[in-house]
């Protein structure tokens, strides 16, 4: 009797509650005289079944595998059943491809799969139309993962639209109480959404991703940036206009400028958040230039003082805040080794000015 055969015999004398509980224990544990790649249906099988002990031990021995052995067997001798046990249990995203990519594998374990799935297996999911087209739900199961990338969200956007005729529109909304709260009219917010240009917006930029260090955010945070990731950009501006600080502090690092710019020029922001946002070095110039040059910011000192020492404020506008700056200030600022040279040089020499003058 072949080796494979053996295996096979142990697999089913196991079902069939015929083998001693020491015997399971050694196969869980790897310890069998048969070759990996054959013992690998019992471990799948221990996984897979009702045993914790059994299921612990057969989950270490296959964090032991190689690579090869497993891809091999998700390639060419794993069913459907398997593949669904090994979705659950790997976590190497290459192995996880290729059981996303196996023939065998069920729309139940392409369910589970997507809404954890990284980016570039959301990439892989997506494009078999003819699964999706079999299993609709599975495009639910993407748009359900908290992970789910700008690209991700175009193509689901682009299959609903394509297979099953649905096209996804947005419409600006805004209540008397709403404007009110902003101190403005219904009309003037509409106005204000409206100046974004959202018609001209291409599609492969109607979703953005936020860059947020995880490590920077809290946990209502979290739940936060999970709800407006999945936005089009056109809803992420609606909600800088007219949500909360929370939110804007996340949307403030979107990748789309117009986001950003929603952020600023939003009826609601509030003087301490135009403020953390003057002195983000990490921020576009173009929300800079913006700041600098909108008379409700430039009345305010401490505005002034963190746009003049950005190094990320055009040198332009910098230019035309250094007269209001203090002595003090243009002192600093002309010793400050991370601006600009014409910056550094123009507040020296207007510090020297203003001494002389005394």
């Amino acid at each position: 009797m072949s080796e494979q055969a053996r295996v096979a015999a142990l697999l089913a004398d196991i079902k069939a509650g015929k083998v001693p509980r020491e015997m399971q224990v050694l196969a869980a544990k790897g310890l069998l005289p048969f070759s990996q790649d054959r013992v690998l249906p019992l471990l799948v099988a221990f996984l897979g079944g009702p045993d914790a002990e059994l299921k612990a031990l057969s989950g270490k021995t296959l964090s032991e595998y190689p690579a090869t052995i497993l891809q091999a067997y998700i390639a060419s001798g794993a069913e459907g059943p398997e593949l669904d046990v090994l979705a659950d249990t790997l976590a190497d995203p290459a192995l996880l491809e290729s059981v996303l990519l196996s023939k065998a594998v069920g729309n139940s374990t392409v369910l589970r799969l997507a809404r954890r799935a990284p980016d570039r297996l959301q990439e892989i999911i997506v494009s078999n139309q003819e699964r999706i087209l079999a299993c609709p739900e599975i495009l639910g199961a993407l748009q359900a993962n908290p992970s789910l990338t700008p690209l991700a969200q175009r193509r689901i956007l682009e299959i609903k639209e394509e297979f099953f005729g649905e096209k996804k529109s947005f419409a600006p909304s805004i209540t008397d109480d709403e404007a009110k709260e902003m101190g403005i009219t219904p009309q003037e917010y509409m106005d204000l959404f409206e100046s974004f240009h959202l018609d001209n917006l291409p599609e492969d930029q109607l979703f953005s991703s936020i860059q947020v260090p995880v490590e920077e955010i809290t946990e209502d945070q979290a739940s936060l940036l999970q709800q407006v990731s999945k936005m089009s950009v056109p809803e992420k501006i609606q909600v800088c206009l007219k949500g909360s600080q929370e939110l804007r502090s996340l949307l403030i690092n979107d990748s789309n400028k117009l986001v950003k710019e929603a952020v600023v020029k939003s009826p609601k922001v509030t003087e301490p958040e135009i403020n953390t946002i003057a002195s983000n070095r990490a921020i576009d110039e173009d929300i800079l230039r913006y700041i600098g040059t909108a008379r409700k910011w430039v009345r305010k000192y401490t505005i002034i003082r963190h746009l003049s020492f950005n190094p990320k404020t055009p040198v332009g506008v910098t230019m035309g805040l250094l007269p209001r700056l203090t002595k003090k200030d243009l002192k600093d600022l002309g010793a400050e080794k991370n601006v600009p040279d014409p910056v550094r040089t123009a507040a020296h020499r207007l510090y020297l000015v203003r001494i002389q003058n005394q």
